[in-house]
């Protein structure tokens, strides 16, 4: 059964009955804002945090590294804002929040890791968010949502792109991030 999207003073949205009754079906229209909102403030919350981290970072090269990955984060956060439905009945900025408790412990998390841990703990957010978007992505249909396929499948190659670097500057001897994992990221950017 599908959950419904709450919006405080909006009513309750779920999928059209019948045929796209599941959770596989195309997302309806607030149901879609919803997680497009919550997926733009965690953006724009990674965008400060990552970006925060290069001033502190050890060498040239690993500050502009994360300074790409933060204007990365920038430039996903301004598309997916672009894409919310324009409604006099629905302020944006009643959809541009954090997805819930999960998402906000897993950024508090990251902010506070230390600088050794940095990069490994995003490649594990920079996972979850790509899995968040292939979810989001898969129940879209072309014509509702052609905008965002038209432009979100090229951002989430570069999200991709820049956690394989990320991996190859960290090595294959570097340990996970327990911490993260333990936190269940992959859950906590789409509630």
């Amino acid at each position: 059964m599908v959950k419904p999207v709450i919006v405080e003073g909006y009513p309750p949205a779920s999928t059209v009955e019948g045929e796209f009754r599941d959770d596989s079906g195309p997302f309806d229209l607030l149901s879609s804002a919803g997680r497009l909102g919550s997926l733009a403030w965690t953006e724009a919350r990674l965008h400060r945090i990552v970006g925060g981290w290069a001033p502190e970072a050890d060498s040239a090269d690993a500050v502009v590294v994360l300074d790409r990955f933060a204007m990365g984060h920038a430039a996903r956060s301004v598309l997916l804002v672009d894409r919310l439905p324009r409604l006099r009945e629905l302020p944006r900025d009643a959809l541009v929040r954090s997805p819930g408790a999960a998402a906000d412990a897993v950024l508090e998390q990251l902010g506070a890791l230390s600088q050794g841990d940095r990069l490994a703990a995003w490649v594990v957010v920079a996972s979850a968010l790509a899995d968040a978007y292939d979810a989001h992505l898969s129940r879209c249909t072309p014509v509702a949502d052609r905008p965002l396929l038209a432009r979100l499948p090229a951002q989430l190659d570069r999200l991709r792109a820049d956690a394989v670097d990320a991996r190859t500057r960290i090595g294959p001897d570097r340990p996970p991030v327990e911490m993260l994992d333990l936190l269940e990221a992959t859950c906590g950017f789409t509630a």
